[in-house]
């Protein structure tokens, strides 16, 4: 396991977007149904795998012993001694939504990994669709949680909250391997 191959998942999660930006500039997204599920899942599978693959990349680096299929950023972290600074960095790349409301602020570091994960679970696990579409809006936006239909909508388009989330992610990736 490398380095590259943490950005390698980046780098997947940057082409879906730059294909997310396409229909949105050809105006298909809210037509092209099946496509926009597809690259909706794919964009946040990646960045969220970004995450799992670094997890990989510290235990093998650091000979933790964990066996790769019990490997998370939380097992990893807790393997590590509790003053290195590489545990909270990873830790800060995790947060766990099932049972937690959306941060008070949806557009601060922490909001936003909240809801990648909280995105990457409804749009890949229950097929849910976060994007929200105005009538003579140029981008659709985000529901800013999608478990609450009737809830706030980003400010946001949804391509600018999605560049957001993979920049706090290669950011805070990056900081973490640096620290292996």
């Amino acid at each position: 396991m490398t380095n590259d191959d943490v950005t390698e998942r980046l780098d997947f999660a940057r082409r879906r977007l730059d294909d997310i930006r396409a229909l949105i500039a050809a105006k298909t997204l809210g037509t092209e149904l099946h496509l926009r599920q597809q690259l909706a899942q794919e964009f946040f599978f990646h960045v969220v795998g970004a995450i799992d693959v670094l997890a990989q990349l510290v235990n093998e680096r650091r000979s933790l012993g964990l066996d790769s299929e019990d490997v998370s950023i939380t097992a990893v972290a807790k393997k590590l001694p509790p003053n290195d600074p590489l545990a909270s960095a990873l830790l800060g790349l995790h947060v766990k939504p099932r049972g937690q409301p959306l941060p008070p602020d949806s557009y601060s570091p922490d909001g936003y990994l909240f809801r990648l994960y909280n995105y990457r679970h409804q749009v890949t696990h229950r097929r849910r669709n976060p994007f929200h579409f105005q009538l003579g809006s140029t981008s659709p936006s985000f529901a800013l949680d999608p478990r609450d239909p009737k809830g706030a909508h980003s400010k946001n388009t949804s391509e600018d909250d999605m560049q957001r989330m993979l920049d706090l992610v290669a950011s805070r990736c990056a900081g973490a391997v640096g620290l292996v």
